[in-house]
Formats: structure tokens, sequence, C-alpha cells
């Protein structure tokens, strides 16, 4: 009877994760541009902002590289200037599949960049508490950073730094495109009444 009981008791232990696992839900998400500036670095750490947009989502936050050597005061080679680890979070804003969370306490994702500071395929983590609780797979779009430094005495002051990935949202025609194109369908509307 115990040998049973111990039975069922290991039984539960090594089969209660997987039924659970399988009931939580994963969201992938495409994540179509992904915009990440640095600013030059005070001392605070955190000197880049970012914006992820996919469909239905949007993500905010700030994040800090460790860049002193040549993002927080004047250097004297540019060849020095080198992207090293980068870390991300807090997240300001998370809505995700068209759903909002609460950013900062409900949404987690790790390993943005490598430690190249290259932008990853891809991210994962969770999101959610309770009931809205998933898993997370955000798959991200190919960027490279571009670094402007100007010319101060005998070196070079970084001023700024971008990684835009992906394609940008198309423009909203403005009111007098619509009403060129308008004008237009009329004027090819009426040539062809006439004949």
């Amino acid at each position: 009877m115990k040998r049973l009981f111990w039975a069922v008791v290991m039984f539960l232990v090594v089969a209660a994760p997987s039924v659970y696992a399988d009931d939580i839900p994963v969201l992938n998400v495409n994540m179509t541009q992904a915009t990440f500036t640095m600013f030059p670095n005070d001392g605070s750490g955190d000197n880049i902002s970012f914006t992820l947009i996919g469909p239905g989502t949007k993500i905010t936050g700030i994040g800090g590289t460790a860049c002193f050597e040549w993002c927080s005061g004047p250097i004297t080679d540019l060849s020095s200037v080198r992207i090293g680890d980068i870390a991300i979070g807090p997240f300001f804003t998370a809505t995700i599949a068209g759903q909002t969370y609460d950013a900062f306490s409900e949404l987690s994702l790790c390993c943005f960049f490598s430690s190249g500071g290259q932008l990853a395929g891809s991210v994962s983590g969770q999101v959610g508490t309770g009931n809205t609780f998933a898993e997370l797979n955000l798959t991200l779009p190919h960027g490279s950073w571009s670094l402007q430094f100007v010319p101060v005495d005998g070196g070079f002051q970084f001023v700024r730094g971008e990684l835009i990935a992906g394609t940008p949202p198309a423009p909203v025609p403005e009111p007098g495109t619509f009403a060129l194109m308008a004008t237009g369908l009329v004027s090819i509307f009426g040539a062809l009444r006439t004949k």
C-alpha cells in the first residue's frame, strides 16, 4: 500500500508541471519596426530609449550600455569605439497583440542584444499575471547602429546613436494629396463619360 501511495505521489510530482505547461498560452509576435536611440551617458546608465512596433503591439522603455570610454566624454581616437553589452529595461508601455499590460510589473523580456551590440533576431519572456499570463516570443527585424560624433579640441565627442530596424509605417497622405487624386479620378471619369 505504501508503495502504491508513493508511486501516485511521484507520478503527480512528475506529471503536474507538464499538465500546467500545456495550459500556458504562447504569444508569437513578428515586430515590424524597432527604434533604439542612444544619448551620451551622464552617469545614470540609462542612455538608451526604445520603441518596438508590430501588429497590435507597441513596447517602449529605456536601457543602458557601459560605454563610458567613448559616450561620456571626448575621445582622441574613433577606432576604439565599440558597442558592448546593452541592458534593456525597465519597460514603460506594453500593448501586445491588442492587450495592454502594466509594462513595469507584467512584462519580462531578455537578451535584446549580443555582447557586441547587435540586435538579436528574437527575444523571449513572459507577459501578464494570473489568467492573462502568457509566454512571449518576439521576432525582431535586422538593424545596426549608426553613431554620430562631432570634432572637439583634439578629439571627438559622442552626440547620438540610432538603430532603426524594419520598415517604418507608411506615411499618411496629406489632404492635398487626396484632393489631387479625387480631381484626377473625376477627370478620368468625365473623359470616359464624354466618349
